[in-house]
């Protein structure tokens, strides 16, 4: 799976800042759950092409900030933002413990391959006293697609974990005092066309393994897609985000 991520945030990563709209939200909203302020060191776990580093901006001064993410391409969009770019694992972070003052993360912890152990590891690179805002996609993420998908047999979407999956995990780790937050979004594309390929333009068809792409069922999820979620607005796809946000006693 980390392979696949590679090359499908790799070939997006030139296209991932206009057709990201909603994770530059939820970037944007994860950054305000950070206590303004002065941070000497920041790490910021699946950082992509930056949107978390240019919202923190506008409300931190820092030392030093560390993007780090699984995919390099992806990394040298953020190339000259004053950055020091860390191509690793978010899962296998390569860092001592407690070097951290500020932890966040937007949109990239749903990708973990093992949530229960890796989330509550990254925590032990944050210091005593420590900061960290976390925005993660839970289920109901792309719900329209993922149902159409199973009705018609052409692609398919990651199965994402419960908000109340995450907030046990949050609940598990020992010396945080953290909060959580929900939210929803709700976008719209002049088209299903429009839709799939501002999709595959964000990298997230990572998950679609066994996709299939045959002409007779790419037609009938088009038709089914227009007949169940079309409007006035366009074509209707929803997103649903989980944050925790505190401060490791």
């Amino acid at each position: 799976m980390k392979k696949r991520i590679r090359q499908c945030f790799g070939k997006a990563a030139s296209s991932y800042s206009e057709a990201a709209s909603v994770q530059r939200i939820v970037a944007g909203n994860c950054a305000g759950l950070c206590p303004q302020g002065d941070y000497n060191r920041v790490l910021d776990i699946g950082s992509g092409v930056g949107f978390l580093h240019e919202e923190l901006q506008k409300r931190i001064t820092y030392g030093c900030y560390v993007s780090l993410d699984l995919v390099s391409p992806m990394l040298l969009e953020q190339k000259g933002a004053g950055a020091l770019l860390v191509s690793a694992d978010g899962e296998e972070l390569p860092f001592s413990e407690g070097c951290f003052d500020l932890l966040v993360s937007s949109s990239a912890m749903q990708w973990y391959g093992e949530s229960q152990k890796s989330i509550p590891q990254s925590f032990c690179v944050l210091k005593s006293g420590g900061r960290f805002a976390i925005a993660i996609f839970a289920e109901g993420t792309l719900r329209e697609l993922a149902e159409i998908s199973a009705r018609t047999g052409f692609g398919s979407v990651k199965k994402l974990r419960s908000c109340s999956f995450y907030e046990d995990v949050f609940n598990n780790i020992p010396g945080l005092k953290v909060n959580y937050a929900r939210e929803e979004h709700e976008v719209f594309f002049p088209s299903v066309k429009h839709f799939l390929k501002k999709h595959k333009q964000t990298g997230a068809v990572a998950s679609s393994v066994d996709i299939s792409w045959g002409k007779n069922k790419y037609r009938r999820f088009v038709e089914e897609y227009e007949k169940l979620y079309s409007g006035g607005s366009g074509i209707k796809a929803s997103y649903k985000v989980f944050f925790a946000y505190g401060e490791k006693l």
